[in-house]
């Protein structure tokens, strides 16, 4: 006997119905996009996210109340609609992950689109409001009436819903701005992406950079185009005092190695002075015959130096990768108070509600930069994010072990 298919949007409605739904909220959000021009994205920030989210769960409430008895409303809190939503709200989230989310001069597909501002676009709000909506409405169909075993679920589903909002409709108040710090002196002051100033409720005193660095690294370069030579693996190689190894077709050993060095004369010589870079005596080996000479990096006030191979190639050192850096500053707040503390990277430090990280340094200078930058961030609805996360886990617990229970009971 041959089954017959359901038409298109003939009830019940299923998976299919569910994703078109879902794609189609997306659909239009990127058509909102290309159509409304505007120079500023869209940005909902307290109080105004709170007002929206209390009238949207008003509504919320009333449409239970309104549609509770009808098709559409078993279809809205069932297990396809839930599965689209959150399916289209993940993809969008892989997206960001793929494209950068920072502001972009030049107008492109991406941001048309708002690619690059993800979190501020119409496609994210609608999604966003629709999961909410979803998510809404099983919580309500599985808490009334109440029933101890559908406990996990709520708790999951309702973690889920506020770790949703939370991000979604708080992303408007999350706070971003970077301060250069100098050697000795105090910055109170932060500036975004587009250059603004804005005061901070404390000030930073930058008492020392330091910067630890990797060995520099052999590598041969094209003559003419200044490109990689990557004819064998592995193409650069790290220098080591008395290294001897083989760099493609050459057979290179360090003679001498100094770390910190001038030139004076003919050689490099061993100096601490400002602008003072690793050089290398090496001697070069092929099949045609044996050179030797001094390679440096140089520095920003100092030069660097190669060693010609042939006409094709020549034998360079790279300039040294930041192993680790950090920041010894104090941090002074309105009410008196200071503290000590270093700033490294990861690992950031909390104080009057924003996060200070440590962020990047004046590259040129290298290791001997006087700049620090550091990333002050204030987000206030991150604690809802793990309260959502948290309950999220209390409710999957709960229906595991509950799950096992059940098993157990049933032997």
């Amino acid at each position: 006997m041959n089954k017959t298919t359901k038409p298109l949007w003939h009830t019940p409605w299923g998976y299919v119905e569910a994703f078109l739904i879902a794609f189609g909220l997306l659909f239009i959000g990127f058509l909102l996009e290309l159509t409304i021009q505007s120079s500023s994205a869209v940005q909902i920030r307290y109080p105004l996210n709170v007002n929206l989210g209390a009238g949207f769960l008003i509504c919320i409430v009333l449409l239970y109340f309104f549609i509770r008895k009808k098709k559409v409303f078993l279809f809205l809190s069932g297990i396809p609609a839930s599965l689209a939503a959150m399916s289209v709200l993940t993809f969008l989230v892989i997206i960001m992950g793929l494209t950068p989310q920072v502001s972009m001069q030049d107008e492109n597909f991406i941001t048309k689109l708002s690619l690059n501002k993800l979190t501020t676009s119409w496609p994210f709000l609608l999604v966003n409001f629709y999961l909410l909506l979803v998510l809404a409405l099983v919580i309500l169909r599985k808490s009334f009436p109440f029933k101890i075993k559908n406990w996990g679920l709520i708790c999951s589903h309702l973690g889920l819903w506020i770790t949703v909002f939370a991000a979604g409709m708080g992303s408007g108040d999350l706070i971003r701005l970077k301060m250069d710090l100098y050697e000795n002196k105090t910055e109170w002051k932060a500036y975004d992406e587009k250059g603004h100033y804005y005061e901070l409720p404390l000030a930073i005193k930058l008492n020392d950079f330091q910067i630890e660095e990797f060995h520099p690294k052999l590598a041969v370069v094209e003559n003419v185009s200044g490109k990689l030579y990557e004819a064998s693996k592995p193409s650069m190689i790290m220098i080591e005092d008395s290294l001897t190894c083989k760099l493609h077709s050459w057979t290179i050993q360090i003679k001498e190695f100094i770390l910190s060095s001038g030139r004076a004369g003919d050689r490099y010589y061993s100096l601490h002075d400002l602008g003072a870079a690793p050089a290398a005596k090496v001697r070069v080996t092929s099949l045609k015959d044996t050179i030797s000479g001094w390679i440096s990096c140089g520095s920003f006030n100092r030069p660097h130096e190669s060693l010609k191979l042939n006409d094709e190639y020549s034998l360079l050192m790279t300039v040294p990768e930041p192993q680790k850096f950090s920041s010894e500053v104090t941090i002074f707040t309105p009410d008196g108070s200071k503290e000590d503390l270093v700033l490294e990277v990861n690992k950031p430090h909390s104080v009057n509600g924003w996060k200070i990280y440590q962020l990047s340094y004046n590259e040129t200078m290298g290791k001997y930069s006087t700049l620090s930058v550091v990333e002050a961030v204030k987000d206030p609805w991150q604690i809802y994010v793990y309260i959502g996360i948290f309950m999220m886990m209390i409710g999957a617990v709960y229906m595991f072990w509950r799950g096992n229970k059940v098993k157990i009971s049933s032997k």
